[in-house]
């Protein structure tokens, strides 16, 4: 990690009405990052502001982004992948645990104003503050992922959120690192309110506003269920119990962060912040110098390489607002369906009506599916379906700017579509294959124009495996590579 130029953020301000806000708006990244030189300056405000409180200068801490798109990424994993000692892994969660306990401590209402996405120590400052405000973007969402990095959230984050939102919960987005959406996070107890998009930092401010004059704080109600589970010890044991049964079968007990995350929560219950946090630092050190850890965070590095690009030399991509489909089975139903879920218009072309009716329905179950474990509200479930389309003629064909082969696994078949295809799209589209394995460089011998044309191979269920091969063949052009990438990335 380089800290030869002082952190610029966060900044710190104070309103003549005793609004205090620390703004992170890092003028050298896309993102706010939590490095070192930012924690200690987070840490000077912190100190600041404790002292600004005892002159009774500060009535609210409102901590928000100066970003579009996010509040904070998380850490740095620079500096986690170059600890590989357990005292320094303990003595660094140590460090970040106090920085975020001192805003705990303060004395006046906190609050976290979080539009974008939200990841590893960002949800956890959010969490060491009193209160959550969320926008209503789809893209802004809570994350603890450091269980996908081989350790766990390791500055309050493991102590803090089941004591928020209960054991059930809170095991739910630990232990699998998945995100939590701003709907969810409302329903379960993270997010004190959801705010519009459009409205959001003027309704944030009034929010803080009444609270620093002494307006009453929000409850946070917890359904049936959480409440007779977190009433005893016996309640409590049992989900943990249940979840380290799908961690061995999901994991066979290889990844020693999920079974690590368990045994903190067992031996923090009933424990002081202070007695919980110095066990979760203990936890995260033998995690961090362990060798899964540093493999996982390889793999990390080796995703993010993958999904930024760029993926060829000098290619340009082509905006993708449209696809076609030729194949309407299973795998082109979920092609379609996770373009649509993404907002790309999908048209399904094949050669028998049955099979563009069982791709629609294919791509209605995987949306229904969303709208039962609440992914997705019924509507806008309906609205994603509504850009499918399928039949049996060459109609939409013609306008998609990237057309994807799924036919049956037969090089002669496939042939024929691509050659078949090309008569149809327009000049500027590219063609692939989701072929498995035939030969990229024996179908574009059926082709007239083999430069604009590539394998796109996704892996079944499509909605589910977060992996596509894009296949280049000896004469597919740096633009077509390039477009192929992208639109992967972007789904």
């Amino acid at each position: 990690m380089d800290n030869s130029t002082p952190a610029t953020s966060p900044t710190l301000s104070i309103s003549d009405s005793g609004i205090a806000t620390i703004l992170f708006d890092d003028p050298d990244r896309t993102a706010n990052v939590l490095t070192e030189s930012v924690m200690k300056r987070l840490a000077s405000h912190v100190e600041s502001l404790a002292q600004e409180v005892s002159n009774g200068n500060v009535r609210a801490l409102l901590i928000r982004s100066g970003k579009k798109g996010s509040f904070i990424a998380g850490a740095d994993i620079e500096a986690i992948s170059s600890i590989t000692d357990a005292t320094e892994g303990y003595e660094s969660a140590r460090l970040g645990q106090n920085i975020f306990q001192a805003v705990a401590d303060l004395p006046v209402p906190t609050v976290a104003a979080v539009h974008g996405f939200c990841m590893g120590g960002g949800t956890e400052l959010s969490l060491a503050c009193d209160y959550r405000l969320m926008s209503d973007h789809k893209g802004t969402r809570f994350g603890l992922p450091e269980v996908q990095l081989g350790i766990l959230p390791g500055w309050g984050g493991t102590t803090r959120l089941p004591r928020l939102v209960g054991t059930e919960a809170a095991l739910d987005l630990i232990l699998t690192g998945k995100n939590c959406s701003s709907r969810k996070a409302k329903r379960i107890g993270l997010a004190d309110a959801v705010f519009p998009e459009s409205q959001f930092l003027s309704r944030v401010n009034e929010w803080v506003t009444a609270l620093a004059e002494g307006g009453p704080a929000p409850k946070r109600p917890r359904s049936f269920r959480t409440k007779v589970i977190e009433a005893t010890p016996m309640g409590r044991a049992l989900v943990r119990r249940m979840a380290r049964r799908q961690v061995m079968k999901t994991t066979g007990g290889n990844y020693p962060a999920p079974l690590k995350i368990l045994e903190v929560l067992a031996a923090s219950e009933h424990r002081s912040i202070a007695d919980a946090l110095d066990i979760e630092a203990k936890a995260i050190g033998e995690l961090i110098a362990s060798p899964e850890c540093r493999n996982l965070v390889h793999l990390f590095h080796l995703r993010e390489r993958a999904r930024k690009g760029p993926w060829s030399q000098g290619g340009q991509p082509s905006h993708v607002d449209h696809i076609g489909v030729v194949g309407a089975g299973v795998m082109g139903g979920g092609i379609a369906q996770l373009a649509a879920y993404n907002g790309v218009s999908a048209r399904m072309k094949d050669i028998h009506h049955s099979a563009i009716s069982g791709g629609l329905a294919h791509a209605r179950s995987i949306f229904d599916k969303g709208v039962k474990r609440r992914k997705l509200t019924r509507r806008e479930a309906d609205q994603r379906m509504r850009l499918i389309s399928g039949g049996v003629d060459d109609a939409g064909l013609a306008s998609a700017d990237v057309v994807v082969e799924a036919v049956v696994e037969k090089l002669e078949i496939k042939k024929t579509v691509l050659r078949g295809l090309e008569d149809v799209v327009s000049s500027s589209a590219v063609l692939a294959t989701n072929t498995s394995s035939l030969s990229v460089d024996d179908m574009a011998e059926a082709l007239s124009a083999p430069e604009r044309f590539g394998g796109m191979h996704f892996f079944n269920p499509v909605h589910r495996m977060p992996l596509v091969e894009i296949v280049r063949g000896r004469q597919t052009s740096e633009d077509a590579v390039e477009t192929l990438a992208a639109f992967a990335a972007k789904m």
